[in-house]
């Protein structure tokens, strides 16, 4: 009697033992359909870095930094733009140059800004600005969208709603719906706007831009941005077509 309740033991805790193991052989074998979308936008940026460096060595030292500083200030303050939120000072450097023959020293100081703009607009008539005051060194650093996240966040909810759509017409062309999906990995990234570009004079930045017919102020054209959204869903496969 004893042995036979032993092996009866061992026999349920196999049944059980084995249980999960059949549970997960019978969800491996359900029927399912891969499918793959893609949601892609483009965007202009409204967050545009630039970054303007003044040197004396421009001026030959007849203009320090300092008072080249201070015209800068005031033309973007003549623009409406908030300098203590949107300007930073990123370097500044002293050094002295020792011109041959006489001996003497010359010191010459570099300081280098970074500028927050949120559009090309402005951005070119800061740089017709700052021109006039004899500062030329401008540089755009980065463009970026200040929305991302969200942006983001829609095209992940369209490229879903595009793999659902297209793995239930497949399914239905063969006669079967699709049920709950059951696997989802997604991968986003984003591209394009303008290169880094470096404005020194009138004449680079006509280069670079588009001059209308009647001599008006060229225009600066930033690329936009593109963002995209990848996904990859498996859904169950059910018989019979959606009704």
């Amino acid at each position: 009697m004893r042995t036979s309740t032993i092996i009866a033991s061992i026999a349920a805790m196999a049944i059980f033992a084995l249980a999960p193991l059949k549970a997960t052989a019978q969800q491996n074998n359900q029927p399912c359909i891969d499918q793959s979308a893609k949601a892609e936008r483009k965007v202009t940026p409204d967050e545009l870095y630039i970054s303007i460096t003044i040197n004396e060595k421009d001026t030959k030292g007849k203009v320090t930094v300092e008072q080249q500083q201070n015209a800068m200030i005031k033309a973007l303050q003549a623009l409406k733009i908030d300098v203590e939120k949107n300007l930073t000072l990123n370097f500044m450097d002293s050094q002295v140059s020792y011109t041959t023959f006489r001996r003497n020293l010359t010191p010459r100081t570099t300081a280098t800004y970074m500028l927050k703009l949120d559009n090309a607009d402005t951005m070119q008539k800061v740089i017709s600005s700052l021109e006039t005051n004899g500062i030329t060194n401008i540089q755009l650093v980065s463009t970026r969208y200040s929305k991302a996240d969200e942006l983001y966040n829609e095209l992940g909810v369209e490229a879903m709603k595009k793999a659902q759509s297209q793995a239930a017409i497949l399914a239905g062309a063969v006669g079967q719906s699709i049920g709950a999906a059951i696997s989802i990995n997604s991968w986003s990234s984003n591209s394009g706007g303008t290169q880094p570009r470096l404005y020194k004079s009138r004449a680079v930045i006509e280069e670079n831009a588009m001059v209308s017919a009647d001599g008006a102020e060229p225009v600066i054209e930033i690329g936009k941005l593109t963002f995209s959204v990848n996904v990859n869903v498996k859904f169950i496969l059910n018989e019979g077509a959606e009704k």
